[in-house]
C-alpha cells in the first residue's frame, strides 16, 4: 500500500541530492522505475510501523509502490517455503538469520536469493552481524537489528521494592517471588502463549547454563555427536516451566493470551514481570502514564547466570527470481543510508539502538539498559542464546512452541519435546546435505 507521508518538495530535493553509483543516479530514478512494483515478504514484528517513513520517502522518490506483504509469525515459515518452491516469492524476502540459519532456511540461497557482494552498505554491518548475512563467502541478506539484551525480564522496580521482593537470582527465588506476587492478585509472569513465538524464549534465550552443565554441548549439537533429548539441564528447565504454567503463574490462560494488552497489563499493575527486548522499558514509560520505576535481570530458570548473547536477528534478502532486481538493489541501498537508519530507529517504539557502523546515527541507550548491561559478569556473556548457537534449532521453533503448549497441557512429556526437535534438526541437516547427519 503506498504511503504519502512526505511532500513532493522534500523528495525532489533528497533525488537531486542523491549521489551518482549509490542506489542510482537521480536522473534516471523515474525513468527505470517509475510505476514498478516492490513487493515484500515480511513475518509480523520484524519490519512493523519503524519502516513506514522510510517506505514511503523510496515511494516517492523513484515513483514506485512498495506492496508489504505482513504473514502472522506461525504461518511465515510454510508460506515463504511455498512461495520459493513455486518460484512465486516477493521481490524481497526476510528469514530469522543467524550464522546457520541462510543454508538451512534457503538451503539453496545461490538459486534464490541477489548476491550482494561488495555492496556499499556491506561495511556498515558489523562482523557478528555479516555472520548471519552470508554463505560461503557470499552476501546475500542485510540486517538492520539493534544491540540491547533481547528478551530478558522486565520487571516493575518500584512494585517489587514495596513488595519487598529482591531480584531472583535462581529459580528457587524466581518461584518466591511469584508466590508473593499472586498472593496480591497480581499475574507474576505475563506469557504471551496465543502469539506462537514468544513462549519459546524461557527456554531458548538461556543456552549458556546448558553450555555451562555440559562443556562442548554446542559442538557436539552442531556435530551430531549430542542431542537435546535426555539433557538433564533441558529437563530441568521445562519442569520448571511447567511448575509455573501448573500453578498459573504465567496468567489464568496465558496459552489462549497474546501481547496486544502487556503495555496496559504493566500499566494497571496486573502482571509484575514478563520476557521482553530492555528497550520495552521505552515504550512502557512512554505509553503507560505510570510513575512506577521499571528494571531488568537475567532469567533464572535452570538456575542461569548467562547473558543472551545474540548475533543474530530478521534479515531481508533479495529474490533472485525477481523482474525488479534493479529496484530491490535501490532499497537496500535506501534504508541503509544514514537518514533512513536514523528514521528506522527514532520510529520504533521500542529499539533504543541499532547495531551498524554508522557515526551519524543518534543512538538512543536508557540508562536502565546500560546499568544491566555493566552489572553482567562479562565472562558468561560469551556463549550464544541455543537457537543461534546450534544448526537447525531455530528453524523449529513454531514446532517447538506447539509441542511446548501440548506438555504444559499433560498431552506430551518433557524428554519427547527434546525427542522431536532432535528428529527435526535431523530432517533439516539432510536436507542440508550436512555430512555429520549423513
Amino acid at each position: 500500500m503506498k504511503k504519502k507521508l512526505v511532500s513532493a518538495m522534500l523528495c525532489a530535493a533528497m533525488v537531486a541530492t542523491m549521489v551518482p553509483g549509490t542506489a542510482m543516479a537521480a536522473d534516471d530514478a523515474t525513468a527505470d522505475f517509475a510505476g514498478e512494483e516492490l513487493s515484500i515478504l515480511v513475518s509480523t514484528g520484524w519490519m512493523d510501523n519503524r519502516y513506514d517513513e522510510t517506505i514511503a520517502r523510496f515511494e516517492e522518490t523513484y515513483d514506485v509502490t512498495v506492496d508489504l506483504q505482513t504473514i502472522p509469525a506461525d504461518q511465515y515459515s510454510d508460506v515463504l517455503q511455498s512461495k520459493l518452491s513455486t518460484d512465486s516469492c516477493a521481490d524481497i524476502f526476510w528469514i530469522q538469520s543467524n550464522p546457520f540459519a541462510i543454508g538451512s532456511v534457503i538451503v539453496d540461497p545461490e538459486k534464490y536469493c541477489i548476491d550482494f557482494t561488495g555492496a556499499e552498505w556491506e561495511s556498515k554491518m558489523p562482523e557478528t552481524r555479516l555472520s548471519s548475512c552470508t554463505f560461503n563467502d557470499k552476501l546475500y541478506g542485510l540486517q538492520i537489528w539493534h544491540n540491547s539484551p533481547e528478551y530478558v525480564m522486565v520487571y516493575n522496580k518500584t512494585l517489587f521494592e514495596e513488595m519487598g521482593i529482591e531480584i531472583p537470582t535462581t529459580y528457587a527465588e524466581l518461584l518466591s517471588a511469584c508466590d508473593k506476587i499472586a498472593a496480591e492478585g497480581i499475574t507474576p509472569w505475563f506469557l504471551p502463549g496465543a502469539d506462537g513465538w514468544q513462549h519459546q524464549l524461557a527456554f531458548f534465550q538461556i543456552g549458556g547454563v546448558y553450555e555451562e552443565a555440559t562443556p562442548g554441548l554446542y559442538e557436539g549439537l552442531n556435530n551430531n555427536t549430542a542431542t537435546f533429548a535426555d539433557n538433564e539441564k533441558m529437563l530441568e528447565v521445562l519442569g520448571q516451566f511447567k511448575e509455573l504454567s501448573d500453578k498459573g503463574y504465567f496468567g489464568e490462560d496465558w496459552i489462549g493470551t497474546d501481547s496486544s494488552n502487556m503495555v496496559n497489563e504493566f500499566g494497571d499493575r496486573a502482571c509484575a514481570m514478563a520476557m521482553a527486548n530492555s528497550s520495552y522499558i521505552k515504550q512502557l514509560q512512554e505509553e503507560t502514564g505510570s510513575d512506577d520505576e521499571w528494571g531488568l535481570f537475567l532469567l533464572p530458570l535452570g538456575d542461569n547466570d548467562t547473558f543472551p548473547t545474540n548475533p543474530a536477528g530478521p534479515t531481508m534478502f533479495g529474490y533472485k527470481g525477481t523482474e525488479h532486481e534493479d529496484l530491490v538493489k535501490a532499497f537496500f541501498d535506501f534504508v541503509t543510508t544514514t537518514e533512513s537508519l536514523q528514521e528506522i530507529l527514532d520510529n520504533s517504539p521500542s529499539y533504543t539502538n541499532l547495531d551498524m557502523n554508522d557515526d551519524g546515527i543518534e543512538q538512543h541507550w536508557l540508562p536502565e539498559e546500560e546499568e544491566f548491561m555493566n552489572s553482567i559478569d562479562k565472562t558468561k556473556m560469551s556463549t550464544p542464546v541455543l537457537q543461534t548457537g546450534t544448526k537447525y534449532t531455530n528453524d523449529y521453533w513454531s514446532n517447538f512452541g506447539a509441542d511446548l503448549v501440548s506438555y504444559c497441557q499433560g498431552t506430551m512429556e518433557a524428554n519427547d519435546v527434546l525427542k522431536n526437535m532432535d528428529t527435526n534438526r535431523a530432517e533439516a541437516a539432510k536436507v542440508a546435505k550436512d555430512e555429520a547427519w549423513n
